[in-house]
């Protein structure tokens, strides 16, 4: 599966598969739904904090790392002070998951 993007099942597809892989499929697809709305919002979380994105990024490869990489320091940054975020409340569930 290297190399390839993974999405969700649509509409009907469930239906089209062989019984014996269509619980395995369905799961398969909930779980890939579940982990791209969580990037969707985290990469939203960073968007609307830093309106800096909504310019165009420098054409110069080390000066586009150089500033995505300070973005995204300052939002984890920011995550980790006021302690919200949409992805820590969808995957954290207790304090098990926080050690």
């Amino acid at each position: 599966m290297l190399g390839r993007i993974m999405t969700p099942l649509k509409e009907g597809d469930l239906a089209r598969l062989v019984p014996s892989v269509r619980a395995v499929a369905h799961r398969k697809s909930k779980a890939i739904t579940f982990i791209r709305q969580s990037i969707e919002w985290g990469m939203g979380s960073v968007e609307k904090v830093f309106h800096r994105l909504a310019s165009p990024l420098p054409y110069d490869v080390q000066k586009r790392r150089i500033r995505l990489d300070n973005l995204f320091r300052l939002a984890n940054y920011r995550v980790r002070t006021v302690e919200i975020s949409d992805i820590r409340t969808t995957f954290v569930h207790g304090r098990v998951d926080n050690q």
